[in-house]
Formats: C-alpha cells, structure tokens, sequence
C-alpha cells in the first residue's frame, strides 16, 4: 500500500480545514440570494477558481482516464470541443448574459419570465430529474478511485463512499454557495500544483514513447484519429459539440457561477477565462488513461487502471496531497450540483406548486431537506446501477437529457419572438424523451427488435435529442400562435440585480 502515515496526515489536515471554512461561512448566508448564488458578489478570479474546481471532481478525472484507457489518444478530441464551446459561450454571452442581466437565480425562473408557471414547473422536474441522475455515478466512481489509489482495493468502497458523502453534505447543507465558493478557491490551487507535478512523474515513469508504440499497437489508427475510432465518428463530435455549447450555458451548476457573477459582464470573462482551462481539465486526465494502458496493458478494469497507476508511481507526500486535492473537488463538485438540483426543486417546482409560496427561511430549509435526499440517493444508486459502456456517455446522455430541450427553449424564448408555451413543452419533452429512452432500453438491448436497435447507440441519441427539440420548439410555436401567442417579457417587471 502506497498511501503511507505522512499521506494520511496530509489528507486528515487538508479535509479538516477545508470543513471547518466551510461550515464557518455558514454566518454569511443571510438570504435566498446568499444561499443559492453567495448574494451575487463574485468577482472574475474566484470565479474562474469556483468554476473550475466545480467541474474538476474526483469523477471527471476517473471518467477522462477510462476513455484514455480505452480510446487512446483519439479522446482528445473532447477537451478541444469543450474548449471551444465554453469560449465560445464567453465572448459572445450566449444566454448567460440575458440570464445574469434578468437577476435569474435558476434556468427554469427563466421559462416562468418568458412562457408560464407551467413551463417553469415541467423545466424544474426534467432538470432536476436529469440532474440527479447525471451526478448518480459520481459518488461510486470518486470511491472507485481512492480505494485503488489508497490501495484498499474494491471491498472498501462502500466505506469511502458513505464517509464521503457524509464530510461533503455537512458544509453544502449548511452554507450553501458561500461554502462552496470558499472552500473551491483552495481546491483549485492545491489541485492545479498537484496534477502538474504528477503528469510530469507519469511521463518519466513511462515515457512518451513507450505511450505512443501501446497506442499505434493496441488501437491503431482508430487511437489517434477520432474519426475513424468505433467509440467516437462524426456523430459523436457534433452531438459533444452541441452537447458542450447547451452545457456551458444551461447546465445549472456551471449557469449559477455566471448568476452568480458581480455582473453581466464579469460571468462573461468568467466563462471565457474557464474554457481556456477545459482542454487540460480533460486531456490531462486522458493522458494518464493512457499512460496506464500502455503502463498495464488491456485487460484491465477500465475506471479502475488510471488510479491503480497513480498509486504506483507517485511518491510519498504527493500522493497525500493529489488525493486531498482532487477528494476536495469532488467535495466542490457534490456541493455544487447538490445545491443546483435541490435549489431547482425548492424554487421551480415545490414553491411554484405552493398557492401562498413560502418565505426566504423556509425555502432555504426546504433546499437544505432535499439536499439530504439527493445524498441519500446518490450512495443507493451508486452502489445498485451498473454503468453502460463508458461513464463518460453516462454522464453526456443524463445531461441531454435536460440540456437538448433547456437549449431549444432558452434561446428561442430570449431570441425569437414567436417562441410560447406549446413550443416550450414539446421542446423539452421532446429533448428528454430520448435520453430517457436509450437509459431503459439500453438495459434490454439483447431483446429488442432490430428497427429499435438505433436507439441503444448512445451518439446517435445524444444527437437526435436536439433535433427533435428543435422541431418541436419550431413546429410547436408556429403551429399555434393564435390559440397561444407568445408572451412577451415586460422588463419594467424585472427586478434587475
């Protein structure tokens, strides 16, 4: 075992601190606007650090490090497109702009504004449901990772998992994004220092070209060409692209940074200066996917040959200090996207269904208890479901499954004037049913009929559920504008903040 008392004392001390500020900064939280988006006061170098650590969990690296394991050096092709989709959405402030200069606190507040409360509450629960189930792998997957990285082996992962889930709730609970703003400033720092260390140990313990000869050797072209690698193809990068640009402006724990922004134009540089990071958020990992490949060979268990390696060959001290670095993201990203989906719940759905609404205190609680709800699911469901082919089309088709329809219904209703409610339904039923679908049937792929086939390749559902969220926003809204006209927003309604 490689994970020695000086790595234990590294980790034990590092968690400790990070709880303690996370828990202390419980003070500040004295509304719903602190609870849910730290009162909108976050500036543009903390909040590229939040955004970052919030999307650099323990999960992403395992997920990245099993297509690199399985794919070789045609994966990189992610971290490009997630590069390009994020600046994107930074210079142009596709949709964030509108959303952060409105005062949103949530996509769905956004459908009430623009459509109706029906809208806003079939939004919530497609978002909410799509959510909690994209973050259902994380927790098995981050104790994936430190049990082999600890070198404890599978038998403790349930173990590692529940004490995870206990140290994170306890400061997202209770401070919500102030907590989780705090404490991610550290985590990107410690992390940043770590992952550069250890890719440059990976590459003296198995060099480049020892890497290379395992790829051309065990893949082929197909590990260097994503074109031409089964896995990936043509439909599968116009499905990661649309995937990734819906992502950066939708995906609700990444949209909050920008709502959470001291301005329009501060989410703006935000989301800019973060997609420059979102290559290397991916390739690194990648890399040392396939530098386990080549270090072990095929045969391996796929989430598991990246931390297997890693706890080979990193020294005593670093290997402390990577697993608290990224056992810290993970904490980031649990508490980011915690209190995304129980915010969504509590605002877009439950205080919506409400004739009377609640006060600012009692929807606080209200998100506090579904948080403590969605943790107690992601230990059962993580430890029951087993993941189809990659957790990296997982993690894509769970998060389709609200971004397709989200996308369609967000940007027709901030810039197309016949966008209504009809065209809003359809959109996002349309956007998830697919999805949905392919989770289901993919289970039972053995038996379905062969003109059904189609629908377990994950590429080609990914990609159809934007086209038929897109028919169904344009088709739905031209063919009833008389019997529902499109609403248009009064912004002498709008408190902006």
């Amino acid at each position: 075992m490689n994970f020695t008392a000086i790595d234990w004392a590294i980790l034990i001390a590092y968690l400790s601190v990070t709880v303690f500020i996370g828990i202390w900064v419980k003070k500040y939280v004295q509304n719903l606007s602190g609870y849910v988006v730290a009162g909108r006061k976050i500036k543009v170098s903390l909040g590229i650090a939040t955004f970052t650590a919030t999307e650099l969990g323990t999960v992403t690296f395992v997920y990245f490090g099993e297509l690199g394991y399985v794919t070789g050096f045609a994966c990189f092709i992610i971290g490009i497109l997630a590069l390009f989709a994020y600046t994107f959405v930074g210079k142009t402030g596709f949709i964030i702009e509108k959303l952060r200069e409105y005062g949103m606190m949530t996509i769905p507040e956004f459908y009430e504004l623009r459509y109706n409360k029906k809208v806003r509450i079939l939004g919530g629960l497609i978002l909410f449901i799509g959510g909690v189930l994209n973050m259902g792998i994380f927790l098995k997957f981050d104790g994936i990772f430190l049990s082999e990285v600890m070198g404890f082996g599978p038998q403790a992962l349930g173990f590692i998992m529940t004490l995870m889930l206990v140290i994170v709730m306890s400061y997202t609970i209770l401070g919500g994004m102030f907590s989780v703003v705090i404490t991610d400033f550290m985590q990107y720092v410690v992390l940043s220092f770590a992952m550069l260390i250890t890719t440059i140990i990976v590459i003296l313990e198995v060099d480049l070209s020892t890497i290379s000869d395992a790829v051309t050797s065990g893949y082929g072209e197909g590990g260097v060409n994503p074109i031409i690698n089964p896995r990936f193809g043509w439909s599968f990068i116009i499905w990661i692209l649309v995937t990734n640009i819906a992502a950066a402006a939708l995906w609700q724990p990444g949209t909050s940074k920008a709502l959470s922004s001291k301005s329009p134009e501060v989410a703006k540089k935000v989301f800019w200066f973060t997609g420059l990071t979102f290559a290397g958020r991916a390739m690194i990992p990648m890399f040392w996917g396939v530098a386990a490949f080549a270090y072990f060979g095929p045969g391996e268990n796929t989430a598991a040959a990246m931390p297997m390696l890693l706890g080979e060959l990193l020294p005593v001290g670093l290997l402390g200090l990577l697993v608290a670095g990224l056992l810290a993201a993970s904490m980031s990203t649990y508490s980011s996207y915690v209190l995304a989906w129980s915010s969504v719940l509590t605002l877009d759905v439950i205080s919506t269904l409400s004739p009377n609404g609640f006060s600012e205190e009692r929807k606080i609680w209200i998100a506090r208890f579904v948080a403590g709800l969605i943790g107690l699911f992601l230990l059962v469901f993580g430890l029951w479901y087993q993941i189809p082919e990659t957790a990296f089309q997982y993690i894509f088709i769970t998060g389709t499954m609200y971004t397709a329809g989200a996308l369609g219904t967000v940007s027709a209703g901030l810039y197309w004037k016949k966008a209504n409610a009809v065209g809003a339904h359809s959109a996002l039923i349309l956007g998830a049913v697919v999805p949905a679908g392919f989770l289901v049937l993919e289970k039972f792929s053995e038996h379905l009929p062969g003109w059904l086939a189609f629908i377990t390749d994950v590429n080609f559902a990914g990609f159809l559920s934007f086209i038929l969220a897109a028919l169904g926003m344009i088709l739905g809204s031209l063919l009833t504008q008389k019997k529902s006209p499109a609403k248009v927003i009064n912004e002498a309604e709008i408190s902006y903040e």
